[in-house]
């Protein structure tokens, strides 16, 4: 900021020696006006609200940049700097801006650290869903060996009905009660479930695999003769390999009574 106060003043010498001079007319109307615009230019740059950008957060800015080059966790200091300089609105802006940036140049040091410090400025649902995909984004550039998780589910060729439709969800043992995974299908040759198939961004297969948790799978159709059969049951996911699967027997298959 300090430097822009010293072209202001170098900008105004002429002015100065124009008004000091002894043989030079109109001085109070060339005082007035560079007055005037050397203020109107000082405001612009150095507002907080300025429509151009303040010379601050422009340094503010560089400075944040170099430590993503060098991949440095943000100092809390240039953070702080941002949430007194900038609105609500401009702090989630600059944060995203910032942690795609870092994800994009492999800084994921830098990108952790703005993932941490951002997470209490998203509060509202859609906000928080933009905030998740940003933490999706960079849990799979740091563990790229579970981008393509997968959960593969094999019915045994004797099924207790015709199929017609039915629904597969994925749950985390004793963990919330809002499914990793689920997917409604119509056929039941080669159903799977992926990291695409969860609810809430980040909570997916990939998430349970970093966590090693033990899943909670249910499977409930209804045939041709609207009859209802399900299952439930436990799997231990393979820390070896992302690829899982399991084989439905005709035994498990439990038939839902129908009510009058």
């Amino acid at each position: 900021m300090l430097i822009f106060y010293f072209i202001t003043l170098f900008a105004a010498l002429p002015v100065i020696a124009y008004v000091l001079a002894s043989k030079t007319s109109n001085k109070g109307i060339v005082f007035g006006s560079s007055v005037i615009v050397l203020t109107f230019c000082t405001i612009i740059y150095l507002s907080k609200f300025s429509i151009i950008g303040s010379l601050q957060n422009q340094l503010i800015n560089n400075k944040i940049f170099d430590e993503i080059y060098l991949d440095l966790n943000i100092s809390n200091e240039l953070l702080k700097k941002i949430e007194d300089n900038l609105n609500e609105q401009q702090v989630k802006d600059w944060l995203i801006r910032y942690i795609s940036k870092s994800i994009d140049l492999k800084k994921l040091n830098s990108a952790e650290s703005l993932i941490t410090y951002s997470e209490k400025f998203f509060s509202s649902n859609e906000e928080k869903i933009v905030f998740y995909e940003l933490y999706t984004v960079l849990r799979d550039a740091k563990f790229p060996e579970f981008i393509n998780s997968e959960f593969a589910i094999n019915f045994n060729s004797t099924t207790p009905c015709s199929v017609k439709s039915g629904e597969v969800k994925l749950f985390i043992m004793n963990g919330p009660d809002i499914p990793i995974a689920s997917k409604k299908f119509t056929t039941i040759e080669d159903l799977s479930l992926k990291n695409s198939d969860s609810i809430v961004p980040g909570f997916d297969l990939a998430s349970a695999h970093l966590n090693r948790e033990t899943l909670e799978f249910s499977v409930d159709i209804i045939c041709s003769d609207n009859s209802n059969y399900y299952l439930k049951n436990l799997f231990v996911l393979n820390e070896d390999s992302s690829y899982n699967s399991y084989k439905i027997k005709s035994n498990e298959w439990l038939k839902i009574s129908q009510e009058l």
